[in-house]
């Protein structure tokens, strides 16, 4: 291999650490700053399974066509409206991927006295080692992709506590 491939190689995989690195600690500063919303979609992701998974595909292929759509229009307002659009879609993939690894650091904390941060980031390493499996860990990466987006996208039209939350009208 030539020295520049091999170089470009590893820049593209130290690329890909950081960004895998950015959505665990995105998880982690989630966590701490909106505790509300992450637990309602952590209850959306673990008790709606089947259906975060429609409601995640249903509004992630139209949120993508309607990308396209408005990208490729000759008004340039709408191609900026497409462009924000696009990066709406993005966030909201990348916080549904926390989700997942909340619900991952949880799952394999168990019994174990572990911080939520300890179980996080956890979650999100083991998810993201998870992902790189070649043919496996990208249909899983798919599922949990449209599962996260399903959730957050309740999580943001739901109103109030999450069920398994405590608030202070309920004590």
């Amino acid at each position: 291999m030539q020295p520049e491939k091999a170089l470009g190689f590893m820049a593209f995989l130290l690329g890909c650490l950081t960004v895998k690195a950015a959505c665990i600690a995105l998880s982690v500063w989630l966590d701490v700053s909106a505790p509300a919303f992450t637990a309602r979609a952590l209850n959306a992701y673990q008790t709606r399974g089947k259906r975060s998974f429609v409601l995640g595909t249903i509004n992630g292929l139209i949120l993508l066509f309607l990308f396209i759509v408005l990208v490729n229009t000759q008004f340039k307002p709408l191609a900026l409206l497409g462009i924000l659009i696009l990066f709406m879609l993005i966030a909201l993939v990348l916080i549904g991927y926390t989700i997942a690894y909340h619900d991952f650091g949880s799952r394999l904390r168990g019994d174990r006295d572990w911080s939520a941060m300890r179980a996080t980031i956890t979650g999100g390493a083991v998810a993201e080692l998870m992902f790189l499996t070649p043919v496996v860990g990208q249909i899983f990466s798919l599922g949990v992709l449209f599962r996260g987006l399903g959730a957050v996208v309740t999580a943001l039209l739901s109103r109030g506590p999450a069920q398994n939350e405590v608030s202070p009208e309920n004590v």
